[in-house]
């Protein structure tokens, strides 16, 4: 008796809204056949929260009179992307619903609005580019996808302008999706073998391509596809790191590199994270690989010792820069950092130094060290002397022999305590 009486009171509650409701959207409908969409929307509004326990009827209804209103507002007022993107939501729904109960009354009006808005959107983010407002066309071409997600190349669209606006986050979101689906984005690419040039010739179109052979100039017609996956992986991959996401990088890096085989950024990056890790054993393997591939290559020895010297990996670091030297006499980068390595190195030395104090037990510690750092600012004496011919103006030097400078008053301070 009492759960008849809970029910029937349920009941008593829930009929009132349902003729609120009906009612509301039947007035609704007298608004939009009025073309005030603007009182559409201001009588639909409150009673949406109503909607998705609603009848599959008055679902339709509503979602087609909120969609419809909104795109008319849209298009009053000058394509507002507040209205669109809630128009887009009530179309989608209401062809979601008219699927499901296999109804038609307006699915094919719905359906012709969104392939509308979408057009519109992907004209007006392509004019966007133009003027490169990337923030504006990112958001037009994931707008434009979500109409249409077998449109996956506004996926890739939508990418790519996210990142140029360095939206970090929504950018990732996009690549990641693109993954996901194995997107390929495979563009034809038109090429011919140029009688004059004795090389292939790439075309823009089928048609420039074809006109050419038919003129005689060229020959050998053939077409290859180029995927989009290896920028997609590449782009994962360094906002993977960029956000400090180092295991996430180091699962996805191994496919970015099969797909970048000759990119030799992207293998500089992967040693790098094995670098960052103190995986040292990997990184000088992989390090190792790059360098025999680029042996007369001075810029990317340099590079790989700029990072093992950031990361405290100062053996390797001095290795690279003497091995950059040696390919290049005339590198003045490697030298600059090199004397940097070879100055710090001195000053920790000073520092161990200072450290022993005046006991009688340490002076023999003492003066091992004393004669180590003297060897390394001999070393010193050549690289400065070199950077100077080669740099005269450059102001690295001053710096570091005012460094070398400073240590050895310091280290003559501690020595005198010593003495005493």
């Amino acid at each position: 008796m009492k759960s008849i009486l809970k029910n029937l009171l349920v009941w008593l509650l829930v009929i009132p809204s349902i003729f609120a409701q009906k009612s509301q959207i039947k007035e609704a409908q007298k608004e939009l056949k009025s073309g005030s969409s603007e009182k559409v929307i201001a009588v639909l509004s409150p009673i949406e929260y109503l909607i998705p326990n609603a009848s599959n009827e008055d679902k339709i209804h509503f979602y087609y009179l909120k969609g419809t209103a909104l795109l008319d507002l849209c298009n009053k007022k000058n394509n507002s992307s507040k209205y669109l993107s809630q128009a887009i939501i009530a179309f989608t729904d209401l062809i979601q619903i008219e699927n499901e109960t296999k109804t038609n009354k307006y699915s094919p009006e719905a359906s012709k609005s969104l392939n509308i808005i979408k057009e519109d959107l992907i004209s007006s983010a392509n004019e966007d580019l133009v003027i490169d407002n990337f923030s504006e066309s990112s958001n037009k071409f994931f707008q434009a996808y979500l109409i249409d997600k077998k449109d996956t190349l506004q996926l890739y669209n939508a990418a790519v302008s996210y990142k140029n606006a360095y939206d970090t986050d929504l950018a990732l979101k996009c690549f990641e999706e693109l993954k996901d689906i194995n997107y390929s984005g495979n563009i034809p690419i038109y090429i011919a073998y140029s009688r004059s040039a004795l090389s292939d010739e790439y075309f823009d179109s089928i048609d420039e391509r074809d006109a050419k052979i038919q003129s005689g100039t060229h020959l050998k017609p053939r077409v290859v596809l180029s995927s989009k996956k290896p920028e997609i992986y590449k782009n994962i991959v360094l906002f993977y790191i960029q956000k400090g996401y180092k295991e996430k990088a180091m699962k996805v890096i191994e496919k970015a590199r099969d797909l970048n085989y000759l990119d030799q950024s992207l293998a500089l990056v992967e040693a790098n994270l094995y670098l960052e890790t103190k995986d040292y054993d990997y990184f000088d393997k992989l390090a190792a690989s790059i360098v025999d591939s680029n042996p007369n290559n001075s810029e990317i020895l340099v590079s790989l010792g700029v990072k093992c010297q950031n990361e405290m990996y100062n053996s390797a670091a001095e290795y690279y820069y003497k091995k950059a030297i040696a390919i290049d006499p005339k590198n003045v980068i490697a030298y600059v950092n090199l004397s940097a390595l070879l100055v710090n190195k001195s000053n920790v030395i000073n520092s161990k130094m200072n450290e022993l104090g005046s006991l009688p037990i340490n002076k023999k510690r003492y003066e091992e060290l004393k004669t180590e750092k003297e060897q390394i600012n001999k070393m010193l004496v050549p690289y400065f002397q070199k950077i100077v011919s080669i740099d005269p103006f450059n102001s690295s030097v001053s710096q570091l022999v005012s460094s070398v400078n400073m240590s050895k008053k310091n280290s003559n301070r501690s020595f005198a305590s010593n003495e005493e």
